[in-house]
């Protein structure tokens, strides 16, 4: 049960963990491997968005947290879905991160969680 609990120090963990985050370099534009084809044009790998990330995980809140700040960090939207036994931690937790896009001038819809404990959903 200690992963279900949102401690002072469970907390710190996770805004620690968003503040690593921010400081990283943008992931997106990133071009690497960049070669010159005998063709004469040159070509390489660039790193963009997907759009939108799906991510199931066990009853963990910190993921909530953590696969928010990645995707958003990547340019990506995200539907969350939690384990069934943190489902008000998750919630209460994707609000404060939605909440933190809005200040920011971001979309506040970019993260989204699936409300429902339901197996079917």
């Amino acid at each position: 049960l200690d992963r279900l609990t949102l401690s002072d120090q469970a907390i710190t963990t996770m805004a620690t963990g968003l503040e690593q985050m921010i400081a990283l370099p943008d992931p997106v534009g990133e071009i690497s491997d960049m070669k010159f084809r005998p063709s004469g044009i040159q070509v390489g790998k660039m790193r963009v968005p997907l759009g939108v990330i799906g991510i199931i995980y066990e009853a963990r809140p910190n993921v909530t947290v953590d696969a928010a700040g990645l995707c958003i960090k990547s340019g990506n939207a995200t539907i969350l879905r939690g384990g069934s036994e943190a489902i008000h931690c998750n919630r209460a937790l994707a609000s404060l991160v939605m909440e933190g896009l809005s200040g920011a001038g971001l979309p506040a819809d970019a993260v989204q969680i699936v409300e429902t404990t339901d197996r079917a959903a």
